[in-house]
């Protein structure tokens, strides 16, 4: 069956909407195509010198942990692979950082999920969590696994959402307590959240 999705040239610049971000998406200004859902939403992998684009995304997200630029530079260079990016109609909107775990490869460890308030209401995050875990390198993960603090309700509707809609059990525990925390940089305590199957054993 021919997928009748529309495809957008991501060389032509005069496609992509304005948006604040001083670096556009690396596929943007090559000659690749994105494969787009009917609404303009595509998920891609990130690419390994993405980490810039990552870092503004997450500053311009808000509500995030914002770590240095070196940090997401690092996450693309070593797990680009299981590190996704969002684009509505070329524009980078969102992203999701994650890893498996080294000494536990069936458990996928997702980071931060990230996405531009001008892109809410699309489903965004929800999509590109659907979308990493079906990735060929997702193969054999049976556990989604992150950490989310108590105030953040948008990362707990958001993870609670993804595992319904997988049928899958989620297991709220206890992951960082408060006083875990160095003195000078107070946080709030984080829960290890646990979404259980991902995929079936094969």
């Amino acid at each position: 069956m021919t997928n009748t999705y529309p495809t957008i040239k991501n060389n032509d610049r005069n496609q992509i909407s304005d948006t604040k971000l001083t670096k556009f998406s690396a596929l943007a200004l090559s000659d690749r195509e994105v494969m787009l859902d009917p609404d303009g939403v595509a998920v891609r992998n990130a690419i390994v010198d993405e980490g810039a684009l990552l870092w503004e995304l997450a500053r311009d997200a808000g509500g995030l942990d914002l770590n240095s630029p070196y940090a997401y530079m690092t996450q693309c260079r070593n797990f680009h692979e299981t590190c996704v990016v969002a684009e509505v109609f070329g524009t980078p909107a969102g992203f999701v950082t994650a890893h498996r775990v080294p000494n536990r490869p069936n458990v996928l460890f997702v980071w931060q999920v990230a996405v531009l308030p001008e892109f809410r209401g699309l489903s965004i995050g929800k999509r590109m969590l659907e979308g990493l875990v079906e990735r060929p390198v997702c193969k054999g993960v049976r556990k989604l696994e992150t950490t989310v603090t108590p105030s953040n309700k948008a990362s707990e509707a958001l993870f609670s959402s993804f595992a319904k809609a997988r049928g899958a059990e989620l297991i709220i525990a206890s992951g960082y307590a408060k006083d875990d925390f160095p003195d000078d940089e107070p946080q709030e305590r984080e829960r290890l959240f646990t979404i259980q199957p991902i995929h079936s054993v094969d």
